[in-house]
């Protein structure tokens, strides 16, 4: 009688306690492996509109010396010059016709009231996982949300910033009910732009001053 059951389900049945457990972890864990693999495997269809178009594939992106594409330089030029310590910015603000209101000197940048020293969604780490708010976390947090390249947590407000061929820092936004354009040189409110090329033109007297500030703050940092 013995004889007409598989060997398969005597080894089976023979798996007790720890072997038992065991083997099951591991048929557990087999069975998810097949089921990710089943899941996630063949190849994927690319989108396609109702007119039959689908998806462009983009050509290879040019990068500049440094090896750095467009977009990235623009972002590591920005760093450089709205987080330099000794540097005077100018935030001129300007009214909804697109006149110049006025222009005000900045020690350094100007930030946006949603950054922040500290994140602003935690989990405690000792004890139950629950949500809370910095700092009011006992025992230690962890957050979901990444310090910015500043040192800081947040967001800016929206704004387009560029640079012009003269390497000039321009930065558009709103704030107010107020569009601002901030710049790393005194634009002459008195001029008018280039014709041609759209550029505003430089107050000399005003860039004289801040090439006096920005050597006293340069001396200040020990520069």
């Amino acid at each position: 009688m013995l004889d007409l059951i598989p060997a398969t389900w005597v080894t089976w049945c023979s798996l007790t306690g720890d072997r038992m457990k065991y083997f099951s972890r591991a048929l557990f864990v087999v069975l998810i492996g097949v089921l990710v693999i089943a899941c996630d495997g063949g190849p994927r269809t690319p989108q396609q509109s109702v007119s039959g178009a689908t998806q462009a594939a983009p050509d290879t992106v040019p990068k500049n010396s440094k090896g750095n594409t467009v977009e990235q330089q623009n972002i590591a030029d920005r760093l450089k010059v709205t987080q330099d310590p000794t540097k005077v910015m100018w935030i001129h603000l300007i009214a909804l016709d697109g006149r110049i209101l006025r222009r005000m000197a900045v020690r350094n940048k100007v930030t946006s009231s949603s950054k922040r020293l500290e994140p602003v969604q935690a989990v405690v780490v000792s004890g139950d996982m629950k949500s809370g708010y910095y700092p009011a976390a006992p025992g230690g947090f962890q957050t979901p949300e990444l310090i910015q390249p500043d040192g800081t947590h947040g967001s800016s407000d929206p704004y387009i910033f560029w640079f012009d061929p003269m390497g000039r820092y321009h930065q558009w936004g709103t704030a107010g009910g107020l569009g601002y354009l901030l710049t790393d040189y005194p634009i002459d409110i008195g001029s008018e732009m280039d014709e041609i090329t759209g550029l505003f033109q430089m107050n000399e007297a005003a860039a004289k001053w801040q090439a006096e500030q920005e050597s006293k703050l340069r001396k200040a940092e020990g520069k």
